[in-house]
């Protein structure tokens, strides 16, 4: 599947989507300073392409994000963790922010929504990416 973006008024991207090949996980980009109205605009894309391929692993990448977004906090909690859960979303691997503005806003998001799925976070996305595949591998019971 290619790659979704949103831009801003002024053609910047701030946000990217893609899914993987196989559809381990889908691969969100947050670049640049984010608005209340640009997290809903994101979220609401990934959650368009969930209802359309549904996908147990996303991989939220905050490496290009530039300060907090603490107010998206709860959007992302309320409405759209709550919607993803239900598309079959399981398991969040989160690439940290570079900057403490924006670790500290994933630190307040976080314990909200553990109950909707698993949820860990990662300084480099080779790791993240490797814990979303795992995640996703068929699972053998025991007999």
């Amino acid at each position: 599947m290619d790659k979704q973006e949103l831009r801003k008024s002024n053609g910047d991207v701030f946000f990217e989507a893609e899914r993987a090949t196989d559809n381990s996980f889908i691969c969100v980009n947050w670049i640049g300073v984010q608005s209340l109205e640009s997290i809903v605009m994101g979220g609401n894309l990934l959650l368009a392409m969930l209802r359309k391929q549904s996908c147990q692993t996303i991989v939220n990448n905050n490496h290009e994000l530039v300060g907090p977004w603490e107010v998206g906090i709860n959007f992302m909690a309320y409405k759209w963790a709550p919607e993803a859960k239900v598309l079959g979303v399981k398991f969040f691997a989160h690439i940290l922010s570079y900057g403490i503005y924006g670790r500290s806003s994933f630190e307040a998001f976080a314990p909200l929504v553990k109950s909707f799925f698993e949820v860990a976070s990662f300084e480099d996305e080779s790791a993240a990416k490797t814990w979303a595949k795992v995640k996703a591998a068929p699972r053998k019971l025991n007999s």
